[in-house]
């Protein structure tokens, strides 16, 4: 029986059950479904340990897989959210939130070539420079880095070493970048049209402090780039 485990926006537990794949919200042709799979091969026991054995699979117009995520069971926060559900700004800049698995080429806000396999997904701001003004409509990021370059759970040493490793994932001198839009209250995976192209990903996961449970929506743009690419 395959199940996957959301939160809903007031923190209570979800689970979606049924002998075969579940099949949520969708749009422009693309539709997400979760499937119990179990995390690649292809990543570190550290890594592989933290995740949930269930898959997003992200389909396009055709029903071609075009990517899987496995997100991670319980996002480490670092303060206690001020509001009923967790923000990305109360996470630590470089947590591992999830690994992707790209199925189809991909590419990320910049318009830079992903080719498939897998990847962990790390947390990340905006620089506040001039280089970058303007670009994007929110300042969060989920950066891509292959699997064989992170092999641990825990936040990296600086934003400046993801930066430089995330740079692989699109072989440039630049990191591979996914626009984060605010995170809403879903009762269950979906993909939303966000307007000027972007496809987002909008789901509900799990996060913790202080022993304590809290939701923390997540809107990850798949499908769209920046207007300044």
């Amino acid at each position: 029986m395959n199940q996957y485990r959301t939160l809903a926006l007031l923190g209570c537990t979800l689970a979606y059950c049924s002998t075969a794949a579940i099949l949520f919200g969708q749009a422009g042709g693309y539709a997400a479904k979760v499937e119990k799979v179990d995390p690649p091969k292809e990543l570190s026991q550290a890594i592989a340990s933290v995740l949930a054995n269930e898959a997003v699979r992200v389909t396009d117009s055709k029903g071609q897989v075009l990517c899987e995520i496995w997100w991670r069971k319980n996002v480490p926060l670092a303060k206690a959210p001020t509001h009923p559900t967790a923000s990305y700004r109360d996470m630590t800049e470089t947590t591992l939130v999830g690994v992707i698995r790209w199925v189809q080429p991909g590419s990320d806000y910049r318009k830079q070539k992903i080719k498939p396999g897998v990847y962990t997904m790390r947390l990340a701001y905006q620089p506040e420079d001039g280089d970058h003004m303007g670009t994007a409509p929110y300042t969060e990021f989920l950066l891509l880095t292959p699997s064989n370059l992170d092999e641990r759970a825990e936040p990296l040493d600086s934003a400046k070493a993801l930066h430089e490793l995330s740079a692989n994932a699109a072989g440039s001198n630049h990191p591979a970048v996914f626009l984060l839009f605010p995170g809403k209250s879903v009762a269950q995976a979906e993909i939303r049209d966000e307007g000027n192209g972007h496809f987002v990903l909008h789901v509900v996961l799990s996060a913790e402090h202080g022993g304590k449970t809290f939701a923390l929506p997540v809107a990850l743009t798949l499908i769209g780039h920046s207007s300044a690419s």
